[in-house]
């Protein structure tokens, strides 16, 4: 991958969001599908503490019955699964995604500062024919939803497959982060109609596997439904800007982390967070 931090900059103030090609080696690639599938290949095999991070499609069709009676049937999910919370416990690979150095590199840009923490990470398998989207496919931000005490954060999806149109990846409404914080977090944002929108404002991203797409949490975007014949497999994380904590009693596994943080206090953190790994 080559740096451009100016670039990237631009793109993600001007539009709100940012893809970035080929930000995955192709050796972390392969190891993070391989890790996706050997859980949700495996669900009877986890560990308990393990087994209760994985969410499966059928209870979120049986959650919606006004999105889904109809359409997909909770039986017809099988033992499909939506997400996998905390997905670093799972594997070191899913792990080391939290100290990838393109991905900060690319972070550490749109941040304009080294002191950006790591919120969350989950894994979205959307498999074949049953993976759904986010409220049926409506438009929101994350923004009111996040729990912190700033919306200066970014959401970053890794692409483990090709997204794009065919299998409901994400749409953007360009340039729609432009509003204030205050604004930004109001509830009204949680759901909104996808008609309020023409097609000429919805941009649906293209994404060749390996390639990462970030955004701020106030932009309007919107995940599609997978009826594709092939999953669009995504790892999720969040990051939090400089200063921006926490607001809720949840905390998600090794959040507060700061990979590319000045401070001896953080980078001493780190060093025995992950003792196994080099950050020379």
């Amino acid at each position: 991958m080559e740096l451009q931090p100016d670039r990237w900059r631009f793109a993600y103030q001007h539009d709100g969001f940012l893809v970035v090609p080929g930000l995955l080696e192709p050796s972390l690639l392969a190891l993070l599908r391989e890790g996706m599938d050997d859980i949700t290949g495996k669900l009877d095999g986890l560990e308990s503490r393990l087994r209760e991070k994985v969410f499966l499609e059928r209870d979120h069709v049986r959650n919606n019955p006004q999105w889904y009676t109809g359409v997909l049937s909770a039986e017809q999910c099988g033992d499909s699964v939506r997400q996998i919370a905390d997905l670093a416990l799972f594997d070191p690979a899913f792990a080391a995604v939290l100290c990838y150095a393109p991905l900060l590199d690319v972070l550490e840009a749109l941040f304009d500062s080294p002191e950006f923490s790591f919120s969350l990470l989950v894994g979205r398998p959307k498999p074949a024919r049953v993976g759904n989207g986010i409220s049926d496919g409506k438009f929101h931000r994350d923004a009111p939803t996040d729990a912190v005490t700033s919306p200066n954060t970014i959401i970053a999806i890794l692409c483990l497959d090709d997204m794009g149109p065919a299998n409901g990846g994400t749409a953007f409404i360009r340039g729609s982060h432009q509003v204030s914080d205050e604004e930004a977090v109001r509830p009204c944002w949680n759901e909104v109609d996808p008609e309020q929108f023409s097609p000429e404002q919805r941009v649906v991203v293209a994404c060749p596997a390996g390639s990462g797409v970030l955004f701020s949490s106030k932009i309007l975007h919107a995940a599609g439904h997978n009826r594709s014949d092939v999953p669009r497999r995504t790892l999720v994380s969040e990051w939090a800007g400089p200063g921006v904590l926490p607001t809720s009693a949840q905390r998600h596994a090794f959040q507060g982390i700061k990979p590319r943080s000045q401070d001896p206090a953080y980078q001493k953190q780190l060093l025995l967070t992950f003792p196994q790994r080099s950050f020379a």
